[in-house]
């Protein structure tokens, strides 16, 4: 089933996990492209944009802090809550530990994804007791394959939530405007942050330039209204906030390195090969 979904958040935990290629993603303002095996952790609040196209199979799990640590309270910051509960780290620390899986890995998640499953939809005695284990072994396994990593970033980098609530924000504001004509001035006041820290903050935490990312998050979207409609070339540039059609398919051209025509062509192929089934979730 193909999917075309906002920018949107919530206030629970989830965790997808993808066992095909699928659309480009986003979780706050890191963009990617899941293949087979990758996971992903989204924490409560944090804006995020997924996509589906008909060929997408995915495990979808969801939760909220009260049912995995019901000793601790969401009052606490994620980055607080990460350390009165380790488990949780890879919602804190997703952008800067690469959480690729290697074959061992991946089975061993998928017998715990799989059981999770089978146990959710077979509820018996003891269900949210054997959901709670699984869930937590699941997490637990995850940190330690990252343990090093998480250690190491642990010291020598600041907590990543001593600037959540800037990044949030400017997630929030970037996510909600990108397909609008917007600039580094009106992200400074909407967020009450000088250019100067915004710009510093926005590399620190994708790479990227404001301009660069704004650019990305509307060629990427550009690529699924392409994928996922039959709408003309001419009016998706206008949605995804191009005004002058030769200017996007310059950009177009330059991030993608094709034409919209000729990218819209050779990926709708494959799309169309589908078995056509949901997501699973």
């Amino acid at each position: 089933m193909a999917g075309f979904y906002p920018t949107h958040k919530h206030d629970y935990f989830q965790i997808i996990y993808f066992r095909t290629q699928a659309p480009a993603l986003r979780v706050g303002l890191v963009s990617d492209r899941p293949k087979p095996g990758s996971i992903y952790f989204i924490g409560p609040m944090v804006p995020h944009q997924v996509r589906f196209d008909s060929a997408t199979r995915c495990v979808v799990l969801y939760f909220d802090l009260d049912f995995l640590r019901p000793d601790l309270t969401a009052a606490y910051p994620a980055e607080e809550l990460a350390r009165l509960a380790p488990e949780l780290y890879p919602f804190v620390w997703q952008s800067q530990v690469e959480l690729a899986l290697d074959e061992a890995q991946r089975l061993r998640l998928e017998r715990r994804l799989d059981a999770l499953c089978a146990e959710h939809d077979r509820p018996r005695l003891c269900t949210q007791a054997v959901l709670r284990a699984e869930l937590a072994l699941l997490l637990a396994e995850i940190c330690r394959d990252r343990a090093s990593d998480v250690e190491r970033l642990a010291e020598s980098r600041p907590a990543p939530g001593r600037d959540g609530d800037h990044m949030r924000r400017i997630a929030d504001f970037i996510g909600e405007n990108y397909a609008r004509p917007v600039s580094l001035s009106a992200l400074a006041a909407a967020t009450r942050l000088s250019r100067s820290r915004l710009c510093a903050l926005i590399r620190r935490h994708t790479g990227r330039t404001f301009q660069t990312l704004v650019a990305q998050m509307r060629i990427e979207d550009a690529c699924e209204r392409l994928i996922l409609t039959d709408e003309p070339v001419g009016r998706i540039a206008h949605a995804v906030g191009y005004h002058d059609e030769k200017y996007f398919l310059r950009a177009f051209r330059k991030h993608v390195g094709t034409t919209p025509r000729a990218f819209r062509l050779r990926d709708i192929r494959p799309a169309a090969a589908g078995d056509g089934r949901r997501p699973r979730t």
